[in-house]
């Protein structure tokens, strides 16, 4: 893969590189000025963050500048500890660089977690006094921040808070910094989940996936010159503690710094005080509190103390505000005297006491009118959030496993039967949980979204609409599979479980930050339109691709291409483009497919799409390492599907088919090391997420069975081949194609461990499947008969391999497909006759036939062997 260089030309370090003890796991963000990497501890076995410091030279700030500023942040922070604080671990340098290792934290910055849903005031009150405290503790220690703002709070997913970034803070020692005023000052446009850091932003990719709101504000960017004095980071100096002066200089991010920033005047705990109010101020109105379009603007008001009114329609209640105005007041004499003073005055709920006055009064009332009136508002209140019922029933049936089947479901069990598939009621036993678990999780998921907006408040009407409209879409794709099984052909009932397994994943709908990043539609109501009608169109097409229907669903795909790129709508296009990809890779065109998947690729990677991007990267390794011998390409393309999966928060059944698609290509390339342990993976995985007796599982137990076994490694490969036949008995039945593969993949493997008897029996159970299901000249069926015909010849029994491999000859000549199977059953049956004492000349004639398949597809290794074969056995 091609690494990505920032503006100076440094590539990020790879995973596996070393920061001192350190092992670099992955970058999480990166600008201008350093790099943040997750990597692991190994001596005190645990994950940390370590941020290194990329000094830029331009603009007066030198590379020695830069890490003294790093190891000053270091100072900082490695002086306090508390809860509330980022803990640092250790400090150290990196070659030219400066590096500290520090606590790992799983979560988001509150800015992000403002934007990601509607929040309480309660909500964020707590959020913000759990900061304070932190700075409190700061403060406490001597120590002053200057630069607070909600990029540096950190929110854990499970709620815990820390204060980071303290790169600008400086020891309160009785010296006054200077500050004066000194423009040009530059406007940067910031994202919500990034951390502006030394004058340049680092991108913080959260875990749970999906790229951050953007915000485009007045006057956000940290802004700084160059310092004109600063001690050397040689032995013995304390960097944090050294007074920093600098001509023309505004230490921190001017939305958020204090009017004494702004000049020449000593800055203190309160200017801290000021900035966290600001933030707060943010969090609670969705608004700062000074407007300002420009710098000047901005300043002017924040030095005069001009506050906006509070939006119509807040609930902030009085008593916050009026402490929150306290903290912004221009003079830091008339601010709280200290953090510690503010959180108390907002701990002070005054309702509460009042809340209680009243308390005893109402308890003589409240019996007298609530009944009558709860059961007034009940009556008068129409049922929500039910529409989802009503939406799944035109679709499908949520009936007990043991209830007669629903009317939907009936359909689809008759169209099964009327195939005359033996296995056609085991399939649609399994089709049927399948969907009704998808169907269930979807009303679950329905409900849930619409309550959570109706109900409970926790999120807004945008919010809802996005989730909605996934959902639909999720809905639409159930509706086009039903439809499809509901006139099943042999083909639809033969491929009917893997495509119940392919419905889209119904998780997404839940990440908002996902929805929110994809580029939306235009708005005119007729461009909506036809970008729905496609999407409905999409839907059906992959519903019947996915049930075995591809040939005409392939046939139809270039006229829907055509039509979505006339709409002009880039995700639209790599969802259209992403199918054509995938049914080309079925018609085993690797070169369209690769084509067609690429060009999705880049369309959804410019229009935010990280699904489709995750999907489409992933199949391209298959398609370009398997199919197309291309195994750097595919080395790359696995790359971007891991860095894009992880950016989805995991996505482990999407990570366990990467996985499995990068062994294919291994195998193809000849790693045989790398093979087993990707396709290992890819079980485990599986295993974790779906249960030991899923499909899927089958699949993975299957594939790693038959590479085992190719490398020779019978006795390993036949557990998982044995249990891929048990999973496929129970969820396709005894008499599927899928299991008859498996079968004839155990026969081969018996073959390799000299069990020929037993191998046999699985040979001709899969023979007897095949006949049934795909008829006599079924290019798999001379497979079968070849593997019998060769456990006899293993066995040194070459008259009974003769008819067998007479007939896998015919079959295979007939089929016209596996040249290569042909070639094997042309060079077994030639040893056949050599060696049952039948015609030499013949023999030697079927070898030399064997010969030139060989060599005309290149199969060095086979084509020896057939020479060595016919320079041994000259006919007399």
């Amino acid at each position: 893969m091609s690494k990505h260089h920032d503006e100076q030309g440094h590539a990020p370090l790879a995973r596996g590189a070393a920061i001192g003890r350190y092992v670099v796991l992955n970058l999480l963000g990166r600008g201008g000025m350093g790099e943040v990497y997750a990597a692991y501890d190994p001596e005190l076995d645990r994950k940390v963050a370590v941020k290194l410091l990329r000094a830029r030279i331009e603009n007066g700030v030198t590379i020695t500048e830069g890490r003294q500023r790093t190891m000053r942040e270091a100072q900082a922070i490695a002086r306090l500890s508390h809860p509330n604080v980022i803990v640092v671990f250790d400090v150290g340098t990196f070659l030219e660089q400066v590096f500290i290792a520090m606590e790992f934290v799983d979560g988001c910055t509150a800015s992000y977690w403002s934007h990601a849903q509607p929040r309480t005031w309660q909500e964020v009150l707590k959020v913000y006094a759990a900061a304070g405290q932190g700075l409190a503790a700061a403060h406490e220690k001597g120590m002053v921040h200057r630069d607070f703002k909600p990029e540096n709070i950190m929110v854990a997913r499970n709620g815990e808070v820390r204060v980071m970034d303290f790169g600008l803070a400086r020891q309160i020692d009785g010296r006054r910094t200077t500050t004066p005023v000194s423009p040009p000052v530059t406007t940067t446009t910031a994202k919500f989940g990034e951390m502006a850091t030394d004058g340049g932003t680092i991108v913080l990719h959260r875990r749970d996936g999906g790229a951050s709101p953007t915000a485009t504000s007045d006057n956000h960017g940290v802004v700084e010159e160059t310092r004109d004095t600063e001690p050397s980071p040689s032995a013995g100096v304390d960097l944090f503690g050294a007074r920093l002066t600098r001509t023309g200089a505004i230490m921190g991010t001017p939305a958020y710094m204090a009017p004494e920033q702004f000049f020449k005047a000593a800055t203190d705990a309160r200017s801290d005080q000021f900035s966290f109010c600001v933030a707060l101020y943010e969090a609670l109105y969705g608004e700062r509190p000074f407007p300002g379009n420009n710098i000047q603007s901005l300043v002017g008001n924040i030095v005069q103390g001009n506050i906006r009114d509070p939006p119509p329609g807040s609930k902030v209640p009085f008593w916050v505000r009026k402490v929150i105005l306290r903290g912004l007041r221009p003079t830091p004499a008339e601010r709280y005297p200290s953090m510690a003073d503010l959180l108390e005055a907002l701990r002070k709920d005054p309702r509460v006491r009042y809340r209680r006055i009243a308390a005893g009064a109402m308890l003589a009332l409240l019996p007298l009118g609530f009944g009558f009136g709860a059961r007034q508002v009940m009556a008068e209140r129409p049922p929500l959030c039910t529409g989802g019922a009503d939406k799944l029933d035109s679709v499908w049936e949520l009936t007990p496993a043991d209830a007669p089947d629903g009317p939907h479901q009936a359909k689809i069990h008759d169209a099964f039967l009327r195939t005359g598939k033996t296995y056609a009621a085991d399939v649609y036993e399994t089709v049927r949980h399948t969907l009704t678990d998808y169907a269930q999780r979807w009303s679950n998921a329905y409900k849930e979204t619409c309550e959570a907006t109706q109900l409970r408040h926790e999120q807004s009407p945008e919010v809802l609409d996005l989730r909605m409209s996934c959902l639909n879409e999720r809905l639409s794709g159930l509706r086009a599979l039903a439809q499809v099984f509901e006139s099943a052909n042999g083909d639809v009932v033969q491929n009917a479980v893997s495509a119940s397994g392919l419905l889209p994943s119904l998780e997404r709908c839940s990440d908002v930050a996902l929805l929110r990043a994809i580029v939306k539609p235009p708005e005119e109501s007729e461009i909506q339109s036809k970008v729905d009608d496609l999407r409905q169109r999409l839907a059906d097409l992959k519903a019947r691709f996915d049930a075995g229907r591809w040939k005409e669903a392939l046939r139809e795909a270039p006229d829907l291409i055509e039509r979505a790129r006339a709409v002009k709508y880039d995700p639209l296009i790599a969802e259209a483009l992403a199918l054509d990809g995938f049914m080309n890779e079925k018609a085993f065109q690797g070169r369209s497919a690769e084509a067609a998947l690429a060009e999705a690729y880049w369309l959804a990677d410019s229009s935010r799409h990280d699904e489709v991007r995750a999907e489409v990267a992933t199949q391209l390794v298959y398609v370009t390492g398997y199919q197309n011998h291309a195994f750097d390409r595919a080395q790359e393309w696995s790359h971007r599907a891991a860095a894009v999966i992880q950016r989805l928060g995991g996505h482990d059944l999407l990570r366990s088919w990467l996985m499995n698609n990068l062994g294919c290509a291994h195998f193809v390339a000849g790693h045989s090391d790398a093979t087993i342990a990707a396709l290992a993976e890819a079980l485990d995985l599986k295993e974790k997420l779906l249960g030991s007796d899923h499909p899927d599982v089958a699949v993975s137990e299957g594939n790693l069975g038959y590479v085992l076994g190719r490398l020779g490694r019978y006795a390993e490969g036949l557990p998982h081949t044995k249990r891929a036949i048990a999973i496929n008995e129970k969820r396709l039945g005894l008499n599927h194609p899928g299991l008859a593969n498996e079968l004839s993949n155990e026969g081969e493997l018996l073959n390799g461990l000299g069990r020929f008897v037993e191998a046999r029996k699985a040979f001709t159970r899969a023979l007897a499947i095949f006949e049934r299901e795909l008829g006599p000249d079924a290019g798999l069926v001379a497979g079968t008969l070849m593997g019998i015909g060769t456990s006899y010849l293993a066995e040194s029994s070459p008259a009974e391999a003769v008819p067998v491999l007479e007939r896998a000859v015919s079959v295979s000549s007939r089929n016209g497909t596996d040249l290569l199977g042909r070639a094997d059953s042309l060079f077994a049956l030639a040893r056949a006759f050599w060696e049952s004492g039948r015609s030499q000349t013949r023999a030697r004639r079927l070898a030399t036939e064997a010969r030139d398949l060989f060599a005309k597809a290149r199969m060095d290794a086979r084509l020896n062997a057939v020479d060595s074969w016919l320079a041994g056995h000259l006919a007399s």
